[in-house]
């Protein structure tokens, strides 16, 4: 068994943390391309229409806080200009924009559905 952070991490289901919600590889044209159903527990992951609009409030808190941490460093801790580290703001936002957006949606999912042992 994987703990629940490990399960967000690597995209597995929450009801059985074994098979995954994301197709792969990765579609960087469709990065948001999931499987329709688990193929160990059968959850369907898309359980109603609309039914991820909530990552994207998780998408954002965890984007604001790891872009501000790391904007304040630069500015205070290293004396960066502001136009400086917002470049380096930008670059890390489209480095890990596709990992932020697929683990929004699995951190959401997981904070829906329960694990069940029992699979």
């Amino acid at each position: 068994m994987i703990s629940w952070l490990a399960s967000c991490w690597q995209y597995k289901c929450p009801r059985c943390r074994k098979s995954q919600i994301f197709k792969i590889p990765l579609d960087v044209k469709n990065p948001l391309d999931m499987n329709k159903n688990c193929k160990e527990c059968n959850l369907d992951f898309e359980p109603e229409p609309g039914f991820y609009y909530g990552a994207m409030f998780i998408s954002y808190i965890i984007t604001a806080f790891l872009f501000l941490a790391v904007a304040l460093t630069l500015v205070f801790y290293f004396n960066w200009s502001v136009n400086a580290s917002m470049s380096i703001v930008i670059l890390i936002g489209i480095l890990m924009f596709l990992k932020v957006l697929r683990l929004s949606r699995s951190i959401y999912i997981h904070m829906i559905v329960r694990y069940d042992s029992s699979f």
